[in-house]
Parts: structure tokens; C-alpha cells; sequence
């Protein structure tokens, strides 16, 4: 392949080596791919804050033997602001979360990637970061295929079932009509046009339940068991 230029998204970031990092970003290009930083955790490097998760970056990347190697970084944004806030923590990793799980690599979705950029953009933007959250899980389902089903009219009540895709008109958990207008507003809106809702808890654990059943994953189930410690704390 050689060399490629594109723009990305830190998601994660591990050691590699003595002095290297792996990253993984998610790009407008290529999807999600991991790539290879050289040095960056040397103490004179210049591109140390460069492997850092969540910033956007435009990178040149070079291919071999099915690994890529950034060779040259340029920092677009670091998105600092939505960083300095710690309510905003969790957005960032449940998107850390369901990016590396649920996305397969090197496949382009020009959809997943605006969406991530549009969310933490948000975060910049609002003080309802569990809005944000909420929408970024519908959307984000949606755009991997596993969409939550809305109901066609909203009534009273609906029953909300992960086994029959979401919502029907028999079995589940009840939930009543504030909660699903709010659920069918925030799948229905782009995310950078959303407005903050009051059932946001409820809706969560409603997803979380669905990503439980549809991801089939025990690290999915760890990884909200640790988000539940952290917020007691």
C-alpha cells in the first residue's frame, strides 16, 4: 500500500516497545486501524502528546506487511475544553468502548467517524453530557446495523424488549411515553442539533441492557461495572 495521508481520531493507546506507542484511531478513510507512534514515550520527544486518546489528528501513514507506522503527525484539535470537564469522562469511554468492540477494522464509515467528531464537539458545547451519551449509543447502533426499533406510534406505554430489538407491542419492560418520545426525538436528530432530556438514566440502562444482549460480550458487562464505581465514587 505504502504511504497514506488521513485524518483521525485517537480512540486508545497502549505502550509498544521501549519507547513506542500503539494507537488506535478511527478515520474518515480507513475506519478503524491500529498504527504504530515510534519514540513518542521518549522523554525528548516532540510528539509525546501526539499518541494521546481522543485528539484529531492528520496523519501519514505507512503500510507494511498489514502494519502501519505514522510517520508524520499534525495535530488538528485536542478537543481540551470537553476534556476539562469530568462529567464528560464517561462519553468518552463508552465511545472508547464500543469503537474497539463493536467495529470491525479497516473498514470506512464515514458516518461513525462524523458521529464521534460531532459528539465530542458537542461536549464542548452543552452541560448535558448523558444527552450526548444516549445519542451517540442510538446513532451509533444504528449506523453498525444493530438499530434500536422505535415504536411506529407512540402510545401510553411500550414494552422494551433487547431480545425483540427494542420496542413491541407484548413483552419487556414497560416504559412509559415521556421516555420513549425522548428516545425517538434523540435517534431521529443529528446529534449536533439535540437538546437536553430528563430521562437520560433510564434510557441508558435500557441501551446498555440492548448492547448486553445483541454485543454478547463479558468485557461490555466489566467495562459497566467499572463505569458504575466510578460514578459512586
Amino acid at each position: 500500500m505504502g504511504y497514506i495521508s488521513i485524518e483521525g481520531i485517537t480512540i486508545s493507546s497502549y505502550p509498544h516497545k521501549e519507547k513506542d506507542r500503539v494507537v488506535i484511531i478511527f478515520s474518515e478513510q480507513l475506519g478503524k486501524i491500529q498504527a504504530q507512534m515510534r519514540s513518542v514515550r521518549s522523554s525528548n520527544s516532540k510528539r509525546s502528546g501526539l499518541s494521546d486518546e481522543f485528539i484529531y489528528e492528520k496523519i501519514l501513514l505507512y503500510k507494511k506487511n498489514n502494519w502501519f507506522t505514522a510517520t508524520d503527525v499534525t495535530l488538528i484539535d485536542a478537543f481540551v475544553e470537553a476534556k476539562s470537564n469530568i462529567d464528560n469522562y464517561k462519553v468518552f469511554s463508552y465511545i472508547r468502548e464500543l469503537v474497539i468492540l463493536l467495529t470491525p477494522f479497516e473498514q470506512p464509515d464515514k458516518r461513525i467517524f462524523d458521529l464521534i467528531l460531532d459528539t465530542i464537539k458537542m461536549l464542548e458545547l452543552t452541560n448535558a453530557p448523558d444527552t450526548v451519551l444516549v445519542a451517540f449509543i442510538l446513532h451509533f447502533l444504528k449506523y453498525i446495523g444493530f438499530p434500536v426499533q422505535l415504536p411506529n406510534k407512540i402510545k401510553d406505554s411500550h414494552y422494551f424488549l433487547p431480545e425483540s430489538g427494542g420496542f413491541n407491542n407484548f413483552k419487556g419492560i414497560t416504559v412509559e411515553q415521556a421516555v420513549v418520545k425522548e428516545i425517538v426525538f434523540l435517534a431521529n436528530t443529528p446529534i449536533k442539533n439535540i437538546n437536553p432530556v430528563d430521562s437520560t438514566k433510564i434510557i441508558l440502562r435500557l441501551l446498555n441492557n440492548f448492547i448486553v444482549y445483541h454485543a454478547d460480550s463479558g468485557h461490555f458487562i466489566k467495562f459497566l461495572e467499572t463505569i458504575q464505581k466510578l460514578s459512586n465514587i
